[in-house]
């Protein structure tokens, strides 16, 4: 009687060493890469990176192989095989690869979380009330269910024909497994319309897309019905940063862009992003990112990086 051949308990591989061989085949050039999976990121780097500025939207991380640190604040955050990072609002952050070489990259995939998916389980599946942190990121155990899930939705990659079908199924699960997870009540109070959290993600969604405009904290304010505040406190426990410092990091990691892909010269994009004054947008550049805009320029490009942005 013929049929498909059983793998001996050599050739089985542990979830870990399976993810890393798939990232390894499919993660094919340095830096990310979308995938044909809707919502799955991959990351490849062959080198350690100085800290990245960017923009994390809500979603999970996970690291197969190498290290890497994430920066929210003045808190820094390392993660590696073991660990998720789950991100539950849109947050500026800074990522540095802290383990890469050619002979063992750093591989790692990110899965977008859809709001809309997370606020109907949350519907679907309530749960009682019980403390939960307020911070929109968090570092925390890889549990082997939300493993399983995730492996399952990179395995998709190998049969593609599957993925209409299967990938809507293994992202409700992965849903539903990290509401259910420790961190739960932090992705419950990014979706509860009463909530707080949730009244701060709908500010930072708009700050994020009128980044340039001028801040007015009060109109914002009074728009999530919060008092003044109340908003700056909350904000602060979510993000880490005041308004006006989430603002000028958006500002100027979206001016850092434009340079370094040399859109613009410095007067145009410190316009462009929202800054009056170039005098200022050069200082405040300068003590984000430890140069002047065009210092800056010339030594990211005299290093000639791989990879962009880390996941």
């Amino acid at each position: 009687m013929s049929g498909a051949s059983v793998p001996s308990p050599a050739e089985v591989l542990t979830p870990p060493a399976e993810l890393t061989a798939l990232l390894t085949r499919h993660a094919t050039e340095p830096g990310l890469q979308s995938t044909a999976v809707p919502g799955l990121h991959l990351y490849r780097a062959l080198a350690q990176s100085e800290p990245v500025h960017t923009v994390y939207t809500p979603s999970v991380c996970l690291v197969a192989q190498g290290r890497k640190l994430v920066g929210q604040g003045g808190v820094s955050m390392p993660y590696g095989p073991d660990d998720l990072l789950l991100v539950s609002v849109s947050l500026p952050l800074t990522a540095q690869i802290l383990e890469a070489s050619p002979e063992k990259p750093h591989l790692a995939l990110h899965v977008d979380l859809d709001p809309a998916l997370i606020a109907a389980l949350a519907l679907e599946y309530p749960a009682a009330p019980g403390p939960g942190g307020q911070s929109g990121l968090v570092v925390t155990a890889l549990e082997p269910l939300v493993q399983g899930a995730i492996l399952r939705l990179v395995r998709l990659l190998d049969t593609p024909q599957h993925i209409p079908a299967l990938a809507p199924l293994i992202l409700r699960e992965l849903g539903y497994l990290l509401l259910v997870g420790p961190e739960g009540s932090r992705l419950r109070a990014m979706v509860q319309t009463a909530g707080q959290t949730s009244r701060i993600a709908t500010a930072i969604e708009r700050l994020v897309r009128e980044y340039d405009r001028p801040l007015r904290v009060e109109q914002m304010a009074r728009d999530v019905h919060m008092s003044v505040s109340g908003f700056h406190h909350h904000f602060k426990a979510v993000t880490a940063l005041s308004p006006l410092q989430f603002q000028k990091r958006l500002r100027l990691q979206e001016a850092r862009r434009l340079l370094l892909s040399r859109e613009a010269d410095v007067t145009r994009v410190s316009s462009q992003v929202g800054y009056d004054s170039p005098s200022q947008f050069s200082r405040e550049y300068r003590r984000l990112f430890g140069a002047s805009p065009r210092q800056d320029v010339s030594r990211w490009h005299a290093a000639d990086p791989t990879g962009g942005v880390a996941v």
